[in-house]
């Protein structure tokens, strides 16, 4: 299972401290106690100090420091001052919005400065173990081309860092022809086009495709398909936020799936689930954060 070798992998490796903005909720402190006891984390509880106290000790967390916060926007600043003063290491969001984080992040010229556009990329493990990366359902409402295209690489860039050397992405769209009247299945053709010509590179991008025909073998044979990742794509890069969002969470709420998810492009990865996630699913982030941050992506 991807996320249990993982945690094999990363155990008992350096401490890396994780800034929450926002340090509430009981699910965030259950997935800081977990990698605390790995021995991978040491946490900077960023908020009020009554209430992080009480989760921490909750919890069981043993490798703490509070910095006290009031209100969304000083704990998100504080704890995106603290990664960029060297305080910590990683940002993950706690009790605040997503909005507010990312404002914070977008305000830092030092360490999120990269001068990309940053995206969402969901790691999904499947009930038989293999992962699946969705991309971008969290973050850009509805991305052109070049935005895409952005997305795409950071999502490779990603997946090459968690060991894919050669992901294979498949660009989603309702059908595999490209048709005027979906202006995503002209985005999809372009990409491809683009990898083709050596102008995106260190991946395999094909599109348009149908979701069928990027994660099912036997739909390619029985489609008579003929393309590059016949139904073993790694990554699939959804043409809009909707798409995205609503594929991940009904591969979770619907399917049994496992997963994590971040932001990425931002120089060093961001924690950031839904207030929903588990305490388990924030876990996985954590453990994907930090794989990404040791190989520096």
């Amino acid at each position: 299972m991807f996320f249990r070798k993982l945690e094999s992998d990363l155990r008992d490796g350096p401490r890396v401290r994780v800034a929450v903005a926002g340090a509430a909720g009981d699910e965030i402190f259950s997935s800081l106690r977990l990698s605390e006891k790995l021995g991978i984390t040491e946490a900077l509880l960023v908020g009020q100090r009554k209430a992080a106290l009480e989760g921490a000790e909750r919890a069981g967390m043993e490798c703490f420091t509070i910095i006290e916060a009031d209100g969304e926007e000083e704990s998100a600043l504080k704890a995106m001052e603290a990664v960029r003063d060297g305080q910590a290491d990683l940002l993950m969001k706690g009790k605040v919005s997503t909005a507010v984080l990312l404002k914070a992040v977008l305000s830092d010229k030092t360490v999120f400065s990269r001068g990309k556009l940053l995206s969402h990329l969901a790691v999904m493990e499947a009930p038989d173990g293999h992962i699946l990366g969705i991309t971008d359902g969290g973050m850009n409402i509805s991305p052109n081309l070049s935005q895409k295209r952005i997305i795409l690489e950071s999502a490779v860039e990603a997946f090459q860092a968690l060991g894919t050397e050669i992901p294979k992405v498949a660009v989603l769209a309702a059908m595999e022809k490209e048709n005027p009247k979906i202006p995503e299945s002209l985005d999809a053709g372009n990409l491809s086009r683009l990898q083709d010509r050596g102008e995106i590179i260190g991946c395999i991008v094909e599109g348009p495709m149908a979701l069928d025909l990027a994660v099912n073998p036997e739909a390619c044979r029985l489609k008579n398909y003929r393309g590059k990742i016949l139904g073993n794509a790694n990554i699939l890069l959804a043409p809009d936020i909707s798409a995205g969002n609503i594929l991940a969470k009904s591969l979770v709420y619907l399917g049994g799936w496992r997963g994590g998810g971040l932001i990425v492009g931002a120089g060093r990865p961001i924690i950031l689930l839904s207030r929903s996630d588990t305490s388990e699913e924030k876990y996985n982030s954590i453990l994907l954060a930090i794989a990404l941050f040791r190989n520096r992506v």
